[in-house]
């Protein structure tokens, strides 16, 4: 099966690729910088705060799960990021999603 991307609501970019490209360093082409394997989960999505925390605990099982401590510590500052970004969302959470 396959998956055909057809996802032009939005587009997504490093930051540090975005402000060079508004800048106009070196040339005003986004393409080369687009992250083609990024989702957007927009915090004002009814079912964002649920998704994020979800994937938060997973990344909590996964740091209980690693041997090595620089992995650890990685993975406690990723998902200390999303359960945060979970609880904005729970707080902010309005609207249906849509396409």
């Amino acid at each position: 099966m396959s998956i055909i991307d057809t996802d032009h609501k939005y587009i997504v970019f490093k930051r540090a690729d975005f402000e060079r490209y508004v800048s106009g360093e070196p040339a005003p082409s986004y393409v080369p910088h687009e992250l083609r394997d990024a989702v957007v989960i927009r915090r004002q999505d009814l079912f964002a705060a649920p998704a994020l925390a979800t994937y938060a605990s997973c990344i909590a099982i996964a740091r209980m799960t690693a041997s090595d401590e620089l992995v650890r510590k990685s993975l406690l500052d990723v998902g200390d990021y999303f359960e945060r970004q979970a609880q904005l969302a729970a707080a902010e959470g309005f609207k249906l999603p849509d396409v």
